[in-house]
């Protein structure tokens, strides 16, 4: 199959789009059929919650405090990015986390790895175990990345994030949409919400700040930027090294991703002219499928995320001109409520040892 059909005309492409109001006819039937599939998944949810809150469900006591880190779509939000950038955080400042997540796409695992090495990662399918596990090596905290829906373990923080650069795409429920449970719904659990943004476009971001307030009232609402940090070597690990330029190039963009295209918008931020060559998300590629990718670029550079790259790197030829796109995360309004909220649940902790 050529390279540029790996995706295009696939439901795996189409869906995305779908979601966002851009599915065309076929879309508009599906909207209406798929009505009662949404209200259906509506009420489970809500059953689940309210399960949980009135301690029907238990959730499992953990012997450290937990951190829990998520969104309410499918996928774009940032939570990987996020989580390794809190880890560095707590690990800088003395403390001695662990990243916990149940491993669905082992991209996930890599990327905490090689992002932070002196941070341990647990996956685990029950996130209990995984955090049982970190506080019998020694870790003193556990953050879980995309636990904000997984309510089986207590949480002492939890952090929901909210992608401002899709807030104006309708916002309807699986199976619908890409949402796991509406903005009211999720904001009475959070103890404070991120705006993530990739795109340096802010439009955005007070309008879903309006949306956040109007929900659910006085929750802290932090702004928070993740951009492009430059480019660098596929075969060079680490997040500290020479950046190199690839201004007025053409380049090969690979992307796995749920949402490629605030990847490509970075790309073209940084001065490259890209084509995208997108796969369904956690997508694990193949040697026939790396050796296919270098055949469609020919002399043109190709660039994936660090996501892609921890998988593409040993498939690769060396001699393929290949560079890893960096992410930096900043926190652009409101930090002081994030901060202020990791460090309060530290000190209480320590006062009740």
């Amino acid at each position: 199959m050529p390279v540029a059909d790996l995706r295009s005309g696939s439901i795996t492409a189409w869906v995305p789009l779908w979601w966002a109001g851009e599915g065309g006819p076929a879309g508009a039937v599906l909207n209406v059929l798929l009505w009662p599939a949404e209200q259906a998944y509506h009420l489970a949810v809500r059953a689940r919650n309210t399960a949980y809150d009135r301690g029907w469900l238990v959730e499992a006591s953990a012997p450290i405090p937990v951190i829990s880190i998520g969104n309410i779509s499918v996928g774009g939000a940032g939570k990987t990015p996020f989580t390794a950038w809190l880890a560095e955080y707590l690990d800088v400042a003395g403390r001695r986390p662990a990243v916990v997540l149940r491993g669905y796409g082992r991209d996930e695992i890599l990327v905490h790895r090689e992002l932070n090495p002196n941070v341990p990662v647990f996956a685990a399918r029950r996130r209990i175990d995984g955090v049982r596990e970190a506080a019998a090596a020694g870790c003193d905290i556990a953050i879980l990345d995309d636990g904000f829906q997984h309510r089986a373990v207590s949480r002492d923080l939890d952090i929901l994030l909210v992608a401002a650069d899709s807030w104006r795409s309708p916002q309807r429920l699986l199976p619908r949409g890409p949402w796991r449970e509406t903005l009211t719904m999720a904001g009475r659990r959070a103890d404070l919400v991120v705006a993530t943004r990739k795109s340096p476009v802010t439009r955005d971001v007070p309008a879903l700040k309006s949306a956040i307030c109007a929900a659910i009232g006085r929750t802290p609402v932090v702004e928070c930027s993740i951009r492009p940090a430059g480019l660098q070597p596929l075969q060079t690990k680490g997040d500290r090294v020479t950046r190199v330029s690839l201004r007025g190039m053409r380049v090969l963009a690979v992307a796995a991703l749920a949402a490629p295209e605030p990847f490509v918008g970075n790309l073209e931020e940084l001065g490259c002219e890209a084509e995208l060559i997108a796969f369904p998300d956690h997508h694990e590629f193949t040697a026939d499928e790396a050796a296919s990718l270098g055949h469609h670029a020919g002399i043109r550079p190709i660039v994936m995320t660090l996501k892609d790259a921890v998988k593409l790197r040993p498939l690769i030829h060396a001699a393929q001109p290949a560079y890893v796109l960096m992410q930096r995360v900043e926190l652009t309004d409101g930090a002081e409520h994030l901060l202020g909220a990791v460090e309060n649940l530290l000190m209480r902790r320590e006062r009740i040892r």
